[in-house]
């Protein structure tokens, strides 16, 4: 990892405002475990490997929600193909830089250096469950005034969490909010994004939201952030803490960065 690319939560928040505040195209991805390994099928692992990894086994159940929710089942070439060609076209990628474990970052180096991919920015990727309060300031100021895009399994229960705690004070408006739960449903989904007019994208759809993240900044040339489970905060108010952030990591250590 080159440490002059990484960016803390202050910097990355100054970016996505410059980019709100100049209407440039933007893109802010993070590449967890299971983007990891969905880049990792036939380049650090073979098929023998990632079949018989936990990751596939959890992938292949097919849950519609929750920790377990993946939204790809495996073999998927086509869709490491797009992820590759989406982190390799992001602006900002975030991902495990705390924990070097082929569970955390060490994965996610292997893979970028496999496809010879090396980020403009990195930022650690637990920050995005933290920004709206580690951040609060800038947080709102990103959603201020703005017509603003949801996508995710959860987008309605976040534009009512937005809707009932910031609207009278930010003035947004959420002009729409789109499902997707399956890699299958991208199509449809990019079908959707075109009916939109927006400044912002708010995007929690696990691997997916890679492959939308970039194709809105790309194709519509707006800013466009993959929130990942940080979209939950937006309705409940509160940090999503798990044994990884609150046991190994540290919620303090996150806050602070």
């Amino acid at each position: 990892m080159d440490k002059s690319k990484m960016i803390g939560s202050g910097k990355l928040m100054n970016k996505i405002l410059k980019a709100l505040k100049q209407k440039s195209p933007l893109s802010v991805i993070s590449v967890g475990a299971t983007e990891s390994f969905v880049m990792a099928q036939y380049t650090v692992f073979s098929e023998e490997e990632f079949m018989k990894h936990p990751e596939a086994h959890v992938a292949n159940q097919g849950e519609k929600s929750g920790f377990k929710h993946r939204g790809i089942r495996f073999p998927n070439i086509q869709t490491r193909d797009e992820v590759v060609e989406a982190v390799r076209k992001a602006d900002i990628v975030g991902y495990n830089t705390l924990v070097k474990t082929m569970d955390g970052g060490l994965l996610t180096e292997k893979v970028l250096e496999a496809y010879n991919i090396e980020p403009k920015y990195i930022f650690e990727a637990n920050l995005r469950r933290v920004l709206m309060f580690s951040q609060r300031e800038k947080f709102e100021k990103m959603l201020k005034n703005k017509k603003i895009l949801l996508i995710s399994s959860i987008a309605d229960k976040a534009k009512e969490g937005l809707e009932a705690t910031y609207k009278d004070k930010l003035n947004f408006n959420i002009v729409g909010t789109i499902s997707i739960y399956e890699n299958e449903e991208i199509p449809r989904v990019k079908e959707e994004i075109a009916n939109y007019d927006f400044d912002l994208c708010l995007i929690a759809a696990g691997t997916n939201a890679l492959i939308l993240a970039t194709h809105i900044a790309e194709k519509y040339g707006k800013v466009a952030i993959d929130l990942g489970s940080g979209m939950n905060s937006l309705y409940t108010g509160e940090i999503i803490t798990d044994e990884w952030l609150t046991d190994i990591i540290g919620i303090d250590k996150i806050m602070r960065m």
